[in-house]
């Protein structure tokens, strides 16, 4: 064969060799074109099927009122959302929520923790001419997300403890290591004067009942026959009523009907006599209570709770400063079946049939340490501030700003926020107490921002003296302030110099509280990220966890 023919042949075959291989990759480049097209429609599904079961996960958590096992208001949410209409993803199996986490028509569950897992049912993608290179003709895009309750406020539980009987209402924690004074002190009280009269005088009654429509008070003492009036002032300064004096008075005794807006307001209340625009000195006012007297629960001395002694997982030193500083570490927990005194370990878990997650026997000391509380509170410890050393937030100190307090105690001046300032609804601090209907609207979930706001656990029995375990029987959300129970958002009432903190030379003496129902606060607050576990009770923090 010639040269000439050779060639040709030759190049007729690379031509031939070149065509097919041009067929075979024009089909590899159709199919993955094609895989291209398939893969894309997957991930548009996906990302839609993720979207749906985010949004449903949250609304199945929303619903969630135990802390494992879901209920059917929990199942009901998910299937809602995931069978509403314009919810559904093209190609999306018939959904049917029992069953496995590997099922393709969805599933749900309820560990634990208060946590919610969800997986959507899976959708179907077809494969077009991605069916070149696959021997099947469509595969399944699947989405999971989980979510949980959580609490607001990391930091917000306090090494303190309250009683049954004593854990609502304006409350004092007090300095342990004894002293002479055997009643709160006298607030500073506006009006005043700037002369005063001579009346000294003691009252009779001293209280009376919650509900009562009226009554009339007895003032028996010396210098009072030139009355003018009497007056009651609230426990923060006003709100203030004032009653004339009968025209013929004894010097020793005069008598006038309670106000009934005093009477209606479950408060302590300042009894000073008027004369000739003169008052009584504010030493000599006499304390008139309207409900139970909660300042002193049982006369005590050391006030109506105390302080409660939890080890840390990072420090064996400072351990109170920094519960007070940071909140309380570990968990604290209910107690499931509390019948007086703990048997275990103080400060432990105490075992039961029922499974608890966290500590839940406390080990309890009344009254206040002032060296740990003046460093908690104010000072700091181990690098850390003091929980109150910080500026007032959201424009809620007493001037309507962040400023501080412009009192100072150990040489600071400390945050300055105002219970009242976070009250929404036109409510007395008495209504947060009582929880009179005050319903979600009550506060403001800006408080949980606030260094002032803060939950402590409840105990049943007072521990009275010496170290003891006691069952978390409830817990009790607080604020530190002294603001009169009267006050209201738009009148805050006369505030004491530091707010709730009544010092002496050495730093804090008594630390003032108003403890409240949980029902005031709003049953959920947004995610910021700083949240808690969640313990059965109080605002839930929904968040998307998986």
């Amino acid at each position: 064969m010639s040269a000439r023919r050779c060639t040709r042949r030759a190049g007729r075959d690379d031509r031939g060799a070149v065509a097919i291989l041009f067929a075979v990759l024009a089909v590899v480049l159709l199919g993955v074109g094609a895989l291209a097209v398939d893969l894309g429609q997957a991930y548009a599904k996906k990302s839609l099927l993720q979207t749906d079961v985010d949004i449903a996960v949250m609304a199945a958590v929303a619903e969630l009122d135990q802390e494992a096992g879901c209920n059917a208001e929990v199942v009901s949410a998910a299937e809602d959302y995931l069978t509403r209409a314009g919810n559904a993803v093209p190609g999306q199996y018939p959904i049917d929520l029992d069953g496995a986490p590997g099922d393709q028509d969805g599933f749900i569950r309820c560990p634990g923790d208060w946590k919610v897992e969800l997986w959507a049912p899976r959708s179907e993608v077809p494969l077009g001419l991605g069916r070149v290179l696959s021997d099947d003709d469509s595969f399944d895009v699947a989405a999971r997300a989980a979510a949980q309750v959580r609490s607001p406020a990391a930091g917000a539980v306090l090494p303190f403890f309250g009683v049954q009987g004593c854990d609502y209402g304006a409350q004092t924690i007090r300095d342990d290591s004894g002293g002479s004074a055997t009643a709160a002190p006298v607030p500073a009280l506006n009006p005043d004067s700037s002369t005063h009269n001579k009346a000294e005088f003691s009252l009779s009654p001293t209280s009376a009942p919650e509900g009562t429509s009226s009554m009339t008070l007895t003032l028996s003492g010396k210098f009072l026959g030139k009355a003018d009036g009497v007056g009651f002032t609230g426990a923060g300064g006003p709100p203030h009523h004032h009653v004339a004096a009968p025209a013929t008075t004894s010097p020793n005794t005069i008598s006038v009907p309670v106000p009934a807006a005093v009477l209606s307001v479950p408060d302590a209340w300042y009894v000073r006599v008027l004369e000739a625009g003169e008052w009584s000195e504010q030493h000599e006012a006499q304390r008139f209570t309207v409900g139970e007297d909660k300042l002193y629960c049982d006369t005590s001395l050391e006030g109506n709770f105390g302080t409660i002694d939890i080890p840390r997982s990072d420090t064996k030193s400072f351990v109170l400063e920094h519960n007070i500083i940071r909140g309380v570490e570990p968990t604290l927990a209910l107690h499931p079946s509390p019948a007086g005194e703990c048997g275990g370990k103080p400060g432990s878990v105490e075992s039961t049939s029922t499974p608890v997650d966290g500590t839940n026997c406390l080990a309890s000391e009344p009254g206040l340490k002032i060296s740990a509380t003046n460093a908690g509170l104010v000072s700091g410890k181990g690098g850390l501030p003091g929980r109150l050393d910080r500026d007032s937030t959201n424009r809620c100190s007493r001037g309507g700003t962040n400023a501080r307090t412009s009192a100072t105690v150990l040489g600071r001046n400390i945050n300055d926020d105002l219970l009242s300032c976070y009250v929404v609804n036109g409510a007395h601090l008495s209504d947060l107490v009582a929880g009179n209907a005050v319903g979600t609207a009550a506060l403001s979930a800006d408080i949980f921002a606030s260094p002032r706001f803060f939950w402590i656990p409840v105990v049943d029995t007072d521990p009275s003296t010496g170290k003891k375990s006691w069952p978390v029987v409830a817990f009790r959300p607080g604020f530190i302030t002294d603001q009169s129970l009267a006050a209201t958002r738009s009148a805050p009432g006369t505030i004491s110099a530091l707010n709730g903190l009544v010092t002496e030379p050495s730093g804090i003496r008594e630390v003032r509280v108003v403890l409240f129902s949980q029902d005031a606060l709003p049953p959920t607050a947004p995610a910021v990220g700083d949240e808690v576990d969640y313990t059965g009770s109080g605002t839930k923090v929904l968040v998307l966890v998986e």
